[in-house]
């Protein structure tokens, strides 16, 4: 088996990379603001092509978007910048959906599985409607008593979850055969999204991951 290229990565002194991306196996969105340099490298690690966008005006892409390698959830955004992300998902064969949502920070507030979404309890009965009637995908209600917005606790990567230690089993009882491990990122953060991003191709880390926490991701997640 080859194995998968692994990098640690930051943008301007920052090691919160995963608030900055939105990455699946087809391509990778990140803020416009990204130099040539770092573009490279995420391209040499996840060998995706990188487009550099905005949304709602803003470098936070991993905030806002959530998806899939058939899907791009994005909430109400700039129509110049709707355009743009359009031609993007037309060329990798990747559907849009778009909801105009009060709590539309979808990255941070759900996070897609193979065959299930985990996502903010918050969330309308009817909004999570229309997100299974367009993905055929089953959602589940995580209640964490400190954590509502499961999407910045949670990443999903090579068919397991990885999550903030402070997640008990009772509460993911419904897909603990799921779970790959916990843990932090960033020398202790619990916000994992925003220090894990990657695909079937590669990984990349917050740059202020510890020895540990890069052995514990990597060995969790199958990229060892």
């Amino acid at each position: 088996m080859v194995q998968k290229k692994i990098s640690l990565l930051e943008f301007e002194s920052n090691p919160n990379i995963g608030l900055y991306m939105f990455v699946n196996n087809k391509f990778c969105l990140v803020g416009s603001q990204i130099n040539e340099d770092k573009k490279k490298e995420i391209e040499k690690v996840l060998k995706v092509p990188v487009y550099k966008i905005t949304m709602l005006g803003t470098e936070l892409v991993g905030v806002f978007a959530s998806g899939n390698d058939d899907l791009l959830l994005i909430p109400e955004i700039y129509d110049y910048e709707l355009k743009e992300i359009e031609k993007i998902c037309k060329k990798n064969k990747v559907n849009i959906l778009s909801i105009n949502e009060k709590q539309n920070t979808f990255g941070n507030n759900i996070c897609f599985g193979n065959d299930k979404i985990i996502i903010n309890p918050n969330y309308s009965t009817e909004f999570n409607k229309e997100i299974e009637k367009n993905t055929g995908l089953k959602i589940i209600k995580l209640k964490n008593d400190q954590f509502a917005s499961i999407g910045s606790i949670c990443r999903f990567l090579n068919g397991k979850f990885f999550l903030s230690q402070e997640i008990k089993e009772s509460e993911v009882k419904t897909f603990v055969k799921n779970v790959g491990g916990i843990g932090t990122v960033n020398s202790g953060s619990n916000m994992i999204s925003s220090g894990v991003v990657g695909n079937d191709n590669g990984l990349l880390l917050g740059s202020m991951c510890s020895t540990i926490e890069i052995q514990n991701i990597t060995e969790a997640l199958d990229y060892t």
